[in-house]
């Protein structure tokens, strides 16, 4: 059964109770020719063996894509160590098997499972576990069973060492399937879940391993239509594992895609930032424009307030929202002080919460490797 309760009669304000702290935990290393990282989009990121691991991700290192820029493609790994609380680069000189970008990410006992993505083949079905090998100080790759379809800018997570992966783009477009590994069981492969309630890319998911009730939270998310114009959500849903249902929850403040978010305690999510997709919405709607414009003039001045536009993009949400599953509230609880990156994975390691290059604004990606401290002073 799907019930909704409207988000704007519950999202709770308790500022005194929660704050974060941000800080610049590092900087990626820079390029031949660059005095600084361009940054990478969609990165494969996670912690192994207590080493952080940052791998392939897409930029523009020339040119940005309004002005015939074109996107590149990465397989290069960073490997960090934190030493006193700062992070190090110990390694980068080693590859992922090719490049690959926008695939669904999450940290395992045995690894970083990364799941589908895309270069510049197209969109991909394979799935690898990436290793950090500490007693060879070496980087290593096992492949794992390929996915059923293949899929770029998914989700996953992970609960009780079963894998799972919501949404995504297809070739065709978004897709609303729901798959299943169980990593104690590879020989059985990917199963097919329930679908989702939604077709949807760019959303979150994110496990709460309650021991009574184990759950699943898809989070916001877009899906493009065949006119060219994005449906945003800022829909919430629950899938029970033990019934195997989704149900609808209260919804984010505002419709949010490409966040990124964590399970953070108990019964808590938290989400950094997000598209909120005011400038993403308009560009879309001017590109369908000039799609059908056929007057050389009029197409050329819509080409041209896109490119403004494009130009003059603000940057994405600064908010930090938690989400409390036995209350089922929203809530802000603090601001991001730097450019929010998004098209990234968050990733819990030790104490903080680390949020590695990404997105920063339309063609813009982050050098910085960002670190997330929450406080909350009845925990």
């Amino acid at each position: 059964m799907l019930f909704m309760l409207k988000a704007d009669t519950i999202l709770a304000q308790h500022p005194a109770e929660w704050s974060v702290q941000f800080a610049i935990a590092s900087t990626l290393p820079s390029t031949a020719g660059k005095q600084i990282s361009t940054g990478f989009a969609g990165v494969v990121t996670g912690v192994h063996q207590n080493h952080l691991l940052v791998a392939g991700g897409a930029n523009f290192p020339d040119a940005m894509p309004w002005q015939g820029g074109k996107k590149m493609y990465h397989s290069e790994v960073f490997v960090y160590k934190q030493d006193n609380g700062e992070l190090q680069l110990i390694n980068q000189h080693s590859k992922l098997p090719e490049s690959i970008a926008y695939a669904a990410v999450c940290t395992t006992s045995e690894g970083i499972l990364y799941i589908g993505g895309e270069n510049e083949n197209g969109i991909s079905n394979k799935v690898w576990m990436l290793q950090w090998n500490q007693q060879k100080q070496a980087v290593h790759l096992i492949a794992y069973p390929s996915i059923p379809i293949a899929l770029t800018n998914a989700a996953a997570t992970i609960i009780h060492n079963k894998v799972f992966v919501a949404g995504g783009e297809t070739v065709q477009d978004a897709s609303m399937q729901f798959f299943e590994l169980d990593l104690n069981n590879l020989k059985a492969g990917w199963k097919t879940l329930p679908v989702l309630p939604h077709a949807v890319s760019h959303t979150l998911l994110i496990g709460l391993a309650h021991e009574t009730k184990p759950s699943l939270y898809l989070i916001g998310g877009r899906k493009k239509n065949t006119n060219g114009v994005s449906s945003l959500y800022n829909n919430m849903y629950e899938y029970d594992l033990l019934t195997q249902t989704w149900n609808e929850k209260t919804a984010l403040p505002y419709t949010l895609s490409a966040g990124t978010g964590i399970w953070y305690n108990l019964d808590q999510i938290v989400v950094f930032g997000g598209d909120r997709a005011t400038v993403f919405s308009q560009v879309e709607k001017l590109l369908a424009d000039i799609a059908a414009e056929a007057n050389p003039a009029k197409k050329q001045a819509l080409i041209d307030q896109k490119n403004q536009l494009q130009e003059t993009h603000p940057g994405f949400s600064k908010e930090v929202l938690l989400y409390k599953a036995n209350t089922n509230q929203w809530q802000v609880i603090g601001t991001i002080p730097y450019d929010t990156p998004v098209t990234t994975t968050a990733v819990k390691w030790n104490n903080a919460i680390i949020l590695p290059s990404g997105e920063t604004k339309a063609g813009v990606r982050s050098p910085y490797i960002l670190k997330a401290t929450i406080h909350n002073k009845n925990q």
